[in-house]
């Protein structure tokens, strides 16, 4: 076993152990997490946005813009003052662009079947990925309070399978 190795598998372990919690807490309790996030992003906001504002203040001697950041310091205060007063209206818009970005991925997927010189066997994957992408895009655009559901218990099985390559990787690579 190599100086330190031991440190390094506990941590991986202890990752895989955190994502799954995290994975299956986002499965059991979709709202509740989506929620959270929002809660963070906004408390993030207000905490940068006052941080910047008064930075700005501060400085204004010095900077010939420190209005820039000013503004853009009390936009973020009051972005995160929305989001604490409304965080389901913020998990909404954040599925909604998620929505756009499915559609415009499939697009670009049925795009490339036309005109993309593809080997055989990856044609029918290019349309039926497309296909898929531009109908889940669609559906999370009409529905983005239940898609937020959706997507969250989503990235909670990728994290529940994140953290369980995590350990099965602790283990072999620092088993020796």
């Amino acid at each position: 076993m190599l100086p330190g190795s031991f440190k390094n598998w506990r941590l991986s372990y202890g990752n895989g152990i955190l994502a799954i919690l995290f994975g299956t807490i986002a499965i059991i309790f979709p709202g509740i997490t989506i929620i959270g996030l929002a809660y963070y992003f906004a408390i993030t906001l207000l905490l940068g946005g006052s941080l910047l504002s008064v930075s700005s203040i501060k400085s204004r001697k010095m900077l010939p813009n420190w209005q820039l950041m000013l503004t853009e310091g009390v936009i973020g205060i009051l972005i995160g003052i929305i989001i604490l007063a409304r965080p389901q209206i913020a998990a909404a818009f954040f599925v909604v662009i998620m929505g756009i970005w499915a559609m415009i991925i499939g697009l670009i997927f049925i795009t490339s079947y036309f005109r993309l010189t593809l080997p055989a066997i990856l044609k029918p994957f290019h349309m039926i990925t497309g296909i898929l992408s531009v109908i889940i895009g669609i559906i999370i655009i009409l529905n983005p309070f239940e898609s937020t559901r959706v997507v969250v218990i989503l990235i909670g099985i990728y994290v529940i399978a994140y953290g369980i390559f995590s350990i099965i990787n602790a283990r072999n690579n620092y088993s020796s």
